[in-house]
């Protein structure tokens, strides 16, 4: 287990996958991801079976102070040679979004990146439209890299990808 200020981060269990889905599957966090299709358990079946044989995915459930998931972390895209990755979040509970928990998680997940897997840097591609996400990763200290111009279609739209990092210097800062 892997401990924030108020967050816990644990390995995904089986047992876990039915509330990814329906995280996964709601609209306001299926269009902030790179997903296009509805999830099944099957879908959801698959991918935790990838997850330990997977060396460029680390994933994590997130608790609150009283155990209960709230969400996931991860670093994915794992460049073991460039010594970098991706950070994947969300915070699926309605009732612990706006709490500071994402903040949390987002700072655990970067040192554990950082301290633990002695990554060098640490990036999040973010939707244009997704706010709250360009800042929370703001607030944690990453750096606007550049944007990738109409880069995704969501709602019938094109949308900007705005792409973020951070350095383990930066970090240790």
């Amino acid at each position: 287990m892997i401990r924030g200020k108020r967050v816990r981060l644990r390995a995904i269990e089986r047992e876990d996958l039915p509330q990814l889905r329906d995280w996964r599957n709601q609209p306001e966090i299926r269009t902030r991801t790179r997903e296009y299709r509805l999830l099944s358990m099957t879908n959801q079946e698959k991918w935790f079976d990838r997850l330990h044989d997977d060396r460029s995915t680390v994933m994590f459930a997130v608790e609150d102070e009283k155990g209960k998931m709230i969400g996931v972390v991860g670093l994915t895209y794992i460049d073991w040679k460039n010594r970098r990755a991706e950070v994947s979040i969300y915070v699926g509970e309605g009732a612990a979004q706006g709490k500071g928990y994402g903040s949390d998680a987002l700072r655990t997940i970067v040192r554990y990146g950082f301290h633990t897997v002695n990554l060098h840097k640490l990036y999040a591609e973010i939707f244009a439209f997704n706010e709250p996400s360009v800042k929370l990763f703001e607030k944690a200290g990453f750096k606007l890299d550049g944007t990738k111009r109409e880069d995704q279609y969501v709602d019938g739209k094109y949308w900007d990808t705005h792409v973020y990092s951070i350095l383990a210097r930066e970090f240790k800062a």
